[in-house]
């Protein structure tokens, strides 16, 4: 058994390990927070459950594989390909399964499994058809980034927004107003995944630390090891371009599809200092 190691968004409470970020003088005396993004109300689904971190990184392969391989047989049950990846063998396995069940398939749909059962929130535009057959890896990399969003290693709520051109909309969701990163799974030939991040110049003056070393506390697991790929300054990318208005959070990068968070909170728990244990 493996261990570990449009108008479009959601928003999910989730809760991320803490970070190395801003002096703990700096955060209790204030800051200027940046100038508030021209829209507080944002289209999105609310979703509030987390996947850790060593879950993810341990089974984010095997997630592409299943989402290439069709997810039920005709009489409701998982395809046996599926199983044979081992997923719903493990706990942190059914945790990613999960969460890539809730992103991908359309809402209300559940399945009964002897670990579980999971049902469907159609957060991703397009990756319902999961369920008769494998999808475009066009569609798996917006799973994927929907997948990501929610990795985190506590329990703590952290609301979080997603918007991107292939998130799906149920509804307006205010207090929104803080951007934080654009971010675009990618799959080598080798299958091995990776995601660019493209940092917000709100985030990067909200947290009052290199947003480089922020993100990596948000996602990452062990150091170097994550598949992270920081890009920057999304403002200064000449790589990404906003669909339509910037401040509704639609971002192309590489010329397709990618997603988008927002915060409530200009310093999230990764833009505080890591307290060491005693």
């Amino acid at each position: 058994m493996k261990r570990s190691g449009r108008a479009l968004g959601m928003v999910m409470g989730v809760g991320l390990l803490a970070s190395a970020c801003e002096p703990a003088s700096q955060l209790e005396g204030g800051a200027d927070w940046p100038e508030l993004e021209a829209s507080t109300i944002k289209n999105g689904s609310t979703d509030p459950n987390g996947t850790p971190k060593s879950a993810w990184h341990t089974w984010k392969e095997e997630t592409v594989d299943a989402l290439r391989r069709r997810l039920l047989l005709d009489d409701g049950t998982i395809n046996p390909e599926i199983l044979a990846l081992g997923f719903l063998n493990d706990p942190e396995g059914q945790e990613v399964f999960d969460h890539a069940f809730r992103c991908a398939v359309e809402p209300g749909l559940v399945v009964k499994h002897p670990t579980g059962i999971y049902t469907g929130q159609g957060m991703v535009a397009g990756a319902s058809d999961w369920v008769d057959k494998g999808l475009g890896m066009d569609v798996v990399y917006n799973v994927l980034e929907c997948v990501i969003a929610f990795v985190n290693d506590k329990t703590d709520g952290v609301s979080i927004l997603l918007t991107g051109p292939n998130v799906n909309d149920t509804g307006d969701h205010a207090g929104f107003i803080y951007s934080e990163a654009v971010w675009c799974a990618d799959v080598a030939t080798t299958g091995v995944v990776s995601v660019r991040v493209y940092a917000t110049e709100t985030f990067g003056d909200g947290c009052k630390l290199d947003p480089a070393a922020a993100l990596a506390q948000r996602y990452c697991y062990e150091e170097g090891t994550c598949g992270l790929r920081y890009e920057g300054l999304l403002e200064k990318s000449g790589h990404c371009v906003p669909v339509g208005a910037p401040e509704d959070g639609h971002y192309e990068c590489w010329g397709r599809p990618c997603t988008m968070t927002w915060l409530t909170d200009p310093q999230p728990p990764w833009c505080r200092r890591r307290r060491l244990p005693d």
